[in-house]
């Protein structure tokens, strides 16, 4: 399978495949290589760091539907330091370019995770945890446009590494809130992060909130790209419930220029693979390139078309 023509370039960052493993499924990013063919993976999307090691949510915090899973984790993690010194020379053994998920309680705890590994050698870029609904924190950074811009714009002052903002789905609007990350300066958004939830255990007798992926949330998912598309100009990765190599070419089709799995790709380690094999004969079948079909069947191409 020749890879080439998946390479794709997302403004500063080239990836040899729009495949990326979505933040939190994919541990600190050696640790699936045994069951995962990494060349299949555009980039290594580590789990979200804080500046102090992080325990989480006491259990249970995994729950099952027919369709989906809801989590509870609470970023649980050995923090910058700890990951500086144990993990990131193996992440540079994979030849990967490495990009970092940095969250916390405060937007000072992002800023100061992003000051320290800056001064990392083979960070390509760090992903901005902006709305991870699974930690106790008065505000979502993410569900705020001022507060999504504040941060964004302090972050570009620290480093000239690569910035993308990954986003809540919880808002009114979710371009609101991507216009605002782009003009602080954002290279990239991902979007998106898991959906708010409820869960009722019968066994416990309890109601549990956390955060809702899986395939249920494709549609919600697939809307919030498309509309994004139209909106910013920077780069999109599109990220809930992409189960299959259809519902990632969708992804595609509706403005995203990567795809990054999140549950399946715990259920389905191949599915990378799968994927890559997918869109190559797609673009062969279809005598066209990656760049071509980003956004194909999403509004503003046909308008751009029309015009």
């Amino acid at each position: 399978m020749d890879l080439k023509q998946l390479k794709i370039k997302l403004g500063k960052l080239v990836l040899d495949t729009p495949v990326l493993p979505a933040s939190g499924t994919f541990g600190y990013g050696d640790e699936l290589q045994d069951v995962t063919d990494y060349k299949f993976l555009g980039a290594i999307i580590t789990k979200t760091l804080t500046w102090e090691q992080t325990q989480g949510n006491p259990p249970p915090r995994i729950w099952e539907f027919e369709n989906g899973l809801m989590n509870s984790i609470g970023l649980q993690n050995i923090g910058v330091r700890c990951f500086a010194s144990e993990k990131l020379s193996c992440l540079k053994k994979l030849k990967k370019p490495i990009i970092v998920s940095v969250g916390g309680k405060s937007p000072e705890d992002i800023l100061k995770c992003i000051e320290f590994l800056d001064r990392k050698n083979g960070i390509s870029a760090f992903e901005l945890n902006l709305s991870c609904p699974n930690i106790k924190t008065s505000k979502i950074i993410s569900e705020d446009p001022r507060s999504t811009f504040n941060i964004i714009k302090k972050a570009k002052k620290i480093t000239d590494k690569i910035i993308i903002a990954k986003l809540s789905p919880n808002v009114r609007d979710i371009c609101e809130t991507g216009i605002a990350a782009e003009e602080a300066g954002a290279d990239i958004l991902c979007a998106v992060n898991t959906y708010k939830g409820l869960y009722y255990d019968w066994n416990n007798k309890k109601m549990y909130t956390g955060g809702v992926s899986g395939s249920m949330i494709f549609p919600m998912a697939l809307r919030a790209v498309y509309e994004l598309y139209q909106k910013v100009s920077i780069p999109i990765i599109g990220v809930g419930g992409i189960s299959s190599e259809k519902r990632a070419l969708e992804m595609i089709f509706a403005g995203a220029s990567a795809i990054g799995l999140g549950t399946f790709l715990i259920i389905n380690p191949e599915l990378p693979m799968k994927i890559c094999k997918f869109l190559i004969d797609y673009l062969k079948t279809n005598h066209t390139n990656l760049q071509s079909i980003i956004g194909l069947y999403n509004e503003k191409r046909q308008k751009e078309t029309d015009c």
